[in-house]
């Protein structure tokens, strides 16, 4: 008699298993580096076994925000246990979910990206109602502060030992729930918008163009000609300032980072000690936020689609720009390891970058000098 091999069964988890890999190879690699069967390799099935979990990319990308979401929601609704522990370690368990939410939302169908900020939107209610502040408009600022802090390991791989990184992040996110923020005063910070003047430089007005199109739309979605058409130029004539797109989000990378290091001397140059210095880079960060939204959403979440001699370039330099921060505030705080310090100066930038990047929190009364403060609690955390 014959036996027959023993029957392989589906792992019950195998669902899981797909999202945790392609969450990681989207975080890593960017949505349009990635393919289905890179997935499947990933998760050591053959490309058609993976089809019977999910149609495609697009719908992959929404289950894996989908599922994260869901479990964040659940800790906020969790009628014990701590809010703020629970998605700190939540967080570090899957850290991808914010920079794939910022970099590749413009992948999914307008319907379902709708629905997911609709979702963040009562998650931040949620926090602001499980704090103290008794200011409507406080308590939500707090909340999207905390949500940035306590998100703020997706934009980068640094980890510390043991339960330190999840006490860190708690810790930040608690300061910025709590700290005496400034009356608000005077009127909006910046009115709507004006049409602004174009440069007379063709190359500029391209380069502005760019910029402002691939920080609302991302790169991806934005072609040569929209970018021509933007700036009033005919499409062949773009070719003679810059020969592909790739150019152009290399150009205003490198002018967004160059903005950067010159807020930083000047900064430095102004500063009489290392705690005077941090204060300064936070208002001045702040305010270079709130006024070049755009190019910051390039540098934040554009920079992957670089070719890789580029993107180290640029990286190098951004990581450099970090460690002026780390340094100034390993002097300010002698007692902080450098890792530690790495971590909240990581926060503090994600908490600005997310805060003067929402238009009616950034518009408020007073909106500059509260952020700035809430960044600065962040630095402070822990000591």
């Amino acid at each position: 008699m014959t036996l027959s091999a023993p029957a392989r069964r589906r792992p019950r988890d195998r669902r899981r298993q797909i999202l945790a890999a392609a969450a990681t190879l989207f975080w890593s690699e960017g949505y349009h580096r990635v393919g289905m069967a890179d997935v499947a390799t990933a998760v050591g099935i053959a490309p058609s076994a993976l089809y019977r979990h999910v149609r495609g990319k697009q719908e992959l990308l929404l289950a894996i925000l989908d599922e994260h979401l869901a479990r964040i929601e659940a800790v906020v609704a969790a009628p014990d246990g701590d809010l703020v522990d629970g998605l700190a370690a939540l967080t570090l368990e899957r850290r991808e979910f914010g920079l794939l939410w910022e970099r590749e939302a413009g992948h999914l169908p307008a319907e379902e990206s709708r629905a997911v900020r609709h979702r963040l939107r009562a998650v931040a209610a949620g926090v602001a109602a499980a704090g103290a502040e008794a200011d409507p408009a406080n308590a939500e600022l707090r909340a999207w502060a905390a949500m940035s802090v306590i998100d703020s390991p997706a934009h980068h791989r640094w980890t510390l030992a043991g339960d330190r990184f999840g006490d860190l992040l708690a810790g930040a996110a608690r300061a910025v729930l709590t700290v005496p923020l400034p009356a608000a005063s005077g009127e909006p910070e910046t009115p709507a918008r004006p049409p602004g003047l174009a440069p007379a430089s063709r190359r500029e007005a391209l380069l502005a163009a760019a910029i402002r199109l691939f920080g609302e739309q991302g790169y991806p979605a934005v072609g040569l000609g929209d970018i021509g058409a933007t700036a009033g130029i005919a499409g062949p004539s773009v070719y003679r300032h810059f020969a592909t797109k790739t150019d152009l989000l290399l150009a205003a990378l490198h002018r967004g980072n160059e903005a950067l290091w010159l807020g930083l001397h000047h900064a430095l140059a102004r500063a009489g000690d290392a705690e005077d210095a941090l204060t300064r880079l936070a208002a001045d960060y702040t305010a270079f936020v709130a006024d070049n939204p755009e190019i910051v959403s390039v540098l934040v979440s554009q920079t992957i689609h670089l070719p890789a001699p580029h993107r180290d370039e640029l990286r190098r330099s951004q990581r450099a720009y970090l460690a002026e921060w780390v340094a100034l505030l390993t002097a300010a705080r002698p007692d902080l390891p450098a890792p530690e310090a790495r971590v909240l100066v990581h926060a503090a930038l994600a908490l600005i970058n997310s805060l003067a990047r929402v238009h009616h929190l950034a518009v408020r009364p007073g909106a500059r000098e509260r952020i700035a403060t809430l960044a600065g609690a962040v630095l402070a955390a822990g000591s």
